[in-house]
């Protein structure tokens, strides 16, 4: 095979994920098909181990593949399917090009103890029930999707907005304006200064976080070590002429003593393309001890020597399972603990209030969303009309960024079920239209002292023209007028009435949401009677 083949498969994987879920996520026309967008998300292990936690069969499939990929080879993932890792090899590459020297990254002593701080520490979180702000803040593909979402797509509508009048003029009609997505400066500021963070370590130490930050590839590095092949390097073969180390991403090579570290290598095979010598490359070693890597040295030498009976990579795979029975016990106990938790508060979540956020329909209620939703922004991106927002402190703390309807902005579509059919997580599962049109998600509240019929003395019945349910109706008022009157049992919380809404500043009805989603009641509308004919004539 030639030693630049495996390199270049790679890049072209590689380039072809981290396009298309960068189309998913800056998608403002809905030019990506919400089946695409949803596949691309769910190769991605956060979503999958999100999904095995709901249940999820598909989830559970993925999860093993990933991690028997990991086993066999190392961590592919992390250069391949990872588009935060992909995106800072571009970012680095691009760095390189302004650089006026090229850069030489010699092999650095792994950050063991930052590295498997931020690990457990997720996993305490999760534990304890704080898995949605945990993974919200550390999950790369959450991170990626925020970034292109948030920081990107504003780029692009504005980008299209400003040709539009060009275009039409020229003839072309396909364009048009669209409303541009712009987040507060509570969501703008934590996505800028991720994006910086990420951007710097990128172009002065290569993937540095993905090897300190990133608790999804330290795990991953974790089973890395144990992989049946791995990258080693061919010691009768190697002339010590460092090429390897000047092309190694991770820092992970050390000539010195003639080892790679595997848990770092992220298998960009960067080194085994520039060694000409062929002295790099892949090799079985699943007979082989496990190397354990010397914080100054880079020493693979083991710690211990073991007995044949005493596998390390046995010991390893128990403590494994143990482990991931262990904190599924405990995410069902902390589960549990949030949803009895949730009986307790009160139905409705009361207008006004910073809580007043509403979660999407498919959601179930606010704590199971919060629990699973790890904002990475493709249902954002996917809504066709934009009331999907990224909140601030709707939610408080453990909600922030994560998707709440924004009526402000839009309505939820009556028939629209678009947030359920690209969520990898199960934090919005998808619902045929019959149960979503009759799925309460909020209840509108209406104000009769702030209405324009009221106050003004003029009609109005914007809210009545645009409920989709029959919620909101008219009845007789004085000088021939018409007043909205509310039906709350017939109101799903669409907030059609809400936008549709003409007082400002604050609307004359407003949709509080439920902590937990409800049913509601589907008006029956009565069959006219013919009237009955007496004589000749039926009048």
């Amino acid at each position: 095979m030639p030693r630049h083949a495996l390199k270049r498969a790679r890049l072209v994987l590689a380039l072809l994920f981290l396009i298309g879920l960068t189309l998913a996520f800056a998608d403002f026309r809905s030019f990506v098909p919400a089946s695409a967008s949803h596949a691309l998300a769910s190769v991605q292990l956060v979503p999958a181990l999100v999904g095995l936690s709901a249940g999820s069969l598909t989830a559970l499939v993925i999860a093993a593949a990933l991690a028997l990929l990991t086993l066999l080879v190392g961590r592919v993932y992390c250069s391949v399917l990872c588009p935060l890792g992909i995106l800072q090899d571009v970012i680095a590459r691009l760095g390189g090009w302004l650089r006026r020297k090229k850069q030489f990254l010699p092999f650095a002593p792994p950050q063991s103890i930052l590295r498997h701080a931020v690990l457990w520490g997720t996993v305490t979180a999760i534990i304890v029930g704080w898995s949605g702000i945990a993974l919200a803040l550390l999950d790369p593909y959450s991170n990626f999707g925020r970034i292109i979402s948030t920081l990107v797509r504003p780029l692009l509508t504005a980008a299209n907005n400003a040709v539009v009048g060009l275009a039409n003029t020229l003839g072309f009609q396909g364009l048009y304006r669209v409303a541009l997505p712009w987040a507060g400066l509570g969501v703008l500021l934590p996505v800028a200064l991720f994006l910086t963070v990420v951007a710097i370590l990128s172009v002065r130490r290569g993937r540095l976080y993905c090897n300190t930050l990133c608790p999804v590839g330290t795990a991953l590095g974790l089973l890395s070590r144990f992989a049946i092949f791995r990258i080693g390097i061919d010691q009768t073969a190697c002339t010590k002429c460092g090429d390897c180390l000047r092309s190694c991403k991770a820092q992970c090579i050390n000539l010195r003593t003639g080892t790679i570290d595997a848990s770092r290598c992220v298998a960009c095979y960067n080194c085994i393309g520039a060694c000409e010598d062929r002295g790099i490359g892949y090799r079985f070693t699943w007979k082989e001890k496990p190397a354990h890597a010397n914080d100054r040295t880079g020493s693979t030498e083991p710690k211990t020597n073991l007995t044949a009976g005493d596998s390390p990579r046995r010991a390893f795979l128990a403590s494994l399972v143990s482990g991931v029975a262990a904190t599924s016990v405990a995410l069902n106990h902390a589960r549990a603990a949030v949803s009895s938790g949730d009986e307790a508060t009160p139905a409705l979540v009361r207008s006004g209030e910073a809580s007043r956020a509403l979660c999407p329909p498919g959601s179930g209620s606010v704590a199971q969303f919060l629990d699973r939703c790890t904002a990475c922004h493709l249902c954002i991106s996917a809504c066709p009309t934009h009331v999907l927002q990224p909140a601030f402190l709707e939610y408080g703390v453990q909600g922030l960024l994560k998707p709440h309807l924004d009526y402000r902005s839009a309505y939820c579509l009556f028939e629209c079920t678009r947030c359920g059919e690209v969520c990898p997580y199960h934090a919005i599962d998808l619902l045929d239209l019959a149960t979503k049109s009759v799925t309460q998600i909020g209840v509108a509240d209406f104000h009769q002292s702030r209405c324009i019929v009221e106050l003004n003395g003029t009609d109005c019945a914007a809210c009545s023209e645009h409920c989709p349910t029959k919620a909101v109706s008219t009845k007789p008022f004085r000088d021939n007028l018409r007043l909205p009157v509310l039906d709350q049992s017939l109101c799903i919380g669409c907030g059609a009435c809400e936008y549709a809404c003409p007082v400002k500043p604050v609307k004359a009805i407003l949709v509080t949401g439920r902590s937990r989603h409800a049913r509601a009641e589907k008006l029956v509308e009565k069959k006219a009677v013919a009237p009955t004919a007496t004589g000749d004539f039926p009048f």
